[in-house]
């Protein structure tokens, strides 16, 4: 049987923490932020990338960031916290989807390293503090999927149209 070391001092127990992170620090930099622009301090990272793979690279991404929601679970993170990780995944997801747009969103928004900050910062509080902030991305996510449906609907109404003007046409 092991026994586990306490910290004798801030900067083991801050060294500790990093340990124990340490693959969610991973995944989110190299996600978000693995590639520096020469010249300046821009950084993305492989998600926008990966996004540009059709059918299934941001899935990939996603499923790479959901490595960080999953740490954050087994640490013990507040249900409201884990909720706001999960909206940002689902909104770089769900933004992501969309060819090009996607894309420049998910080299602004950076969910990864988002969760990683909200993971740390729960680890980080003396008392275990839950990240701050509102229900925004969850409004956000529900009014993305509310317009994303919206569209499809009316695509599935021009296509259908078209498709019987087309075998009217061809019939005539």
């Amino acid at each position: 049987m092991s026994e586990e070391t306490v910290p004798e001092s801030e900067q083991d127990l801050a060294a500790a923490l990093r340990n124990k992170t340490r693959n969610s620090r991973q995944v989110s930099w190299l996600l978000d932020e693995c590639i520096r622009v020469p010249g300046t301090n821009f950084r993305f990272g492989l998600d926008p990338i990966l996004g540009l793979i059709p059918f299934g690279g941001e899935t990939v991404a996603t499923i790479m960031g959901a490595s960080i929601l999953n740490e954050a679970g087994k640490k013990g993170l507040p249900v409201r916290t884990l909720i706001r990780m999960g909206g940002n995944m689902l909104l770089n997801a769900a933004l992501g989807a969309i060819p090009g747009i996607g894309d420049l969103f998910s080299v602004w928004f950076k969910s990864n390293s988002r969760n990683y900050r909200m993971l740390n910062g729960f680890l980080e509080s003396d008392s275990g503090e839950q990240a701050q902030g509102g229900w925004w991305p969850v409004t956000v996510i529900v009014v993305v999927l509310l317009i994303a449906l919206i569209l499809n609907i009316i695509t599935g109404i021009i296509l259908a149209s078209l498709i019987v003007w087309v075998f009217h046409q061809v019939g005539a």
